[in-house]
């Protein structure tokens, strides 16, 4: 059983960078955004009521010294706003425009659009398998 996990893990660490290096690299470049702008805005798309630098920090693994350029560059663009936060007078809280959540709607739509001019030169076979896997996948990562 351990060796089939390590496999497994193994086959999705292959997948990550390859499907970051064939499909998400140029979509940030067109969109203007580095990529920890784009995690940043991810997960502020995610935060339906907004998060602190602190939270953000958490989530993404970064420090609040590295965060605050980034989030200074995201509010200039006017893809984020910093909020007071209503339950703590001293506490920001950041929030994610209208502008931003377009952001990164646009990005999933151009990842999709190039996902799909990908896939659309493999087999009606390797079509199937990978609709199959696809699935499959999408299930045991809900249940976990």
């Amino acid at each position: 059983m351990k060796l089939k996990i390590d496999q497994i893990a193994g086959g999705f660490i292959q997948l990550l960078p390859l499907v970051f290096t064939k499909l998400n690299k140029k979509q940030l470049n067109a969109l203007d955004l580095t990529h920890l702008q784009a995690h940043i805005l991810e997960e502020l798309f995610q935060a339906k009521e907004g998060i602190s630098i602190t939270q953000l920090g958490q989530k993404i693994n970064i420090s609040k010294q590295q965060l605050t350029p980034l989030i200074t560059k995201l509010a200039e663009k006017k893809y984020i706003l910093k909020e007071q936060n209503p339950h703590d007078k001293r506490a920001i809280k950041l929030v994610i425009t209208e502008r931003g959540r377009e952001k990164v709607q646009e990005r999933w739509a151009a990842f999709y659009h190039a996902f799909t001019e990908k896939i659309a030169g493999v087999t009606e076979e390797e079509l199937d398998d990978l609709h199959y896997s696809i699935n499959k996948i999408n299930r045991i990562f809900g249940r976990l």
